[in-house]
């Protein structure tokens, strides 16, 4: 009983004997304080000594620690597995009550919902045979005064009870009236409606017959006209007829002048390309003898031009000949040997002034 009655805490001291291993340990700690240094061999055995101890202390704790978890952990699983056979031995009997329970409850809200629905029904039903009595008598506002006075009878003779109206009986009834006295508006409307559609169709009826009064009158007018314009369309006709005649007499006399002075024109014309002809062959056997005596002139001035460049170029290679056979007889100037050397080795003239002054002095005789 006291061991149940402890903490969690108190109970994990008491596992691990924690009061006497706090004692001993923290007495290990102060035993350990004073080192501070390793100086030499016997100082480090010292520190390695006090090290092994506090490790040993570790270790037996550690190890005690585990041996209370397996304890702990073993006697979990004890319980878990005691708590599942206790659950079984009522586990049957309380699924079987909730259901009778769950089955009971679900009848009682099925009853509510089916009682709702009808409920709800009878509200639907009542206000839809409310609001028919406006809807059939829109319906009817479109026909005749007569329908309309029909229907308004039938309204008008429809008994409202609470049996069948029930808590909208009231509503009902006013809704009759209301009904009724609209229709009757409607009724009103309808009458003058159709003795104004009366008037109209009378008048309709006068104006179709004076229409075809109008018509007769146009017809016979038109026929008039018809037979005056036939007449006048025959002396058109006919004035059109003498007119074409005496154009085509005038046509054909201008005709035959025009024909007679193109033949003389053609004519003409054909003399002045026969003449024209003429000069073009002669312009032809012109351009062809001129064109002929620039060709020769331009050969003959080719020729000379190659002769005087032969004898050019004769005369230049003679010379390149003469240069030379001098070249090799004579040598190069000092200055050009100067210069190709100095080209040559990329060197100023001067050291190859002093390279040439040294092969000077050097074959000199002594």
């Amino acid at each position: 009983m006291e061991a149940t009655q402890l903490t969690v805490v108190e109970r994990a001291a008491v596992a691990l004997s924690a009061p006497e291993h706090e004692k001993k340990l923290r007495e290990l700690v102060t035993q350990s304080a004073s080192i501070v240094e390793i100086k030499n061999a016997d100082a480090r055995t010292q520190c390695h000594f006090a090290y092994m101890v506090l490790k040993t202390a570790r270790v037996e704790i550690e190890k005690a620690g585990k041996a209370a978890r397996e304890d702990a952990t073993a006697f979990s699983k004890a319980v878990i597995e005691e708590q599942k056979r206790l659950v079984t031995i009522t586990e049957a009997e309380e699924a079987r009550l909730q259901s009778l329970r769950d089955a009971w409850d679900a009848e009682r809200e099925a009853e509510k919902r089916a009682a709702r629905e009808a409920e709800e029904r009878r509200i639907a039903s009542i206000k839809a045979r409310i609001e028919a009595f406006m809807l059939d008598a829109m319906a009817a506002a479109n026909k005749s005064s007569a329908e309309i006075a029909e229907h308004v009878e039938r309204v008008d003779q429809m008994v409202i009870s609470i049996d069948e109206f029930g808590e909208f009986t009231g509503e009902a009834q006013a809704k009759q009236y209301q009904t009724i006295k609209w229709l009757r508006e409607r009724h009103a409307d309808a009458l003058a409606k159709e003795a104004e559609q009366a008037s109209i169709e009378a008048e309709r009826a006068e104006l179709a017959r004076l229409r075809a009064e109008q018509e007769e009158r146009e017809r016979q007018a038109a026929a008039e006209r018809a037979e005056a314009e036939r007449k006048a369309r025959a002396e058109r006709e006919a004035e059109e007829a003498r007119l074409r005649a005496e154009r085509a007499a005038a046509e054909a006399k201008l005709r035959a002048e025009r024909e007679a002075h193109e033949a003389e024109m053609q004519a003409q014309r054909d003399e002045i390309a026969r003449q024209q002809a003429e000069l073009a062959a002669e312009r032809r056997r012109q351009e062809e003898e001129a064109s002929a005596k620039r060709r020769a002139e331009e050969e003959a001035a080719r020729k000379e031009a190659d002769r005087i460049r032969a004898e050019k170029d004769a005369k230049i290679a003679e010379q390149k000949r003469r240069e030379h056979e001098q070249f090799v007889e004579n040598g190069p100037s000092a200055d050009d040997i100067v210069d190709v050397l100095a080209a040559h080795y990329d060197v100023e003239r001067k050291h190859v002034f002093r390279w040439l002054l040294n092969l000077t002095t050097e074959t000199s005789p002594a």
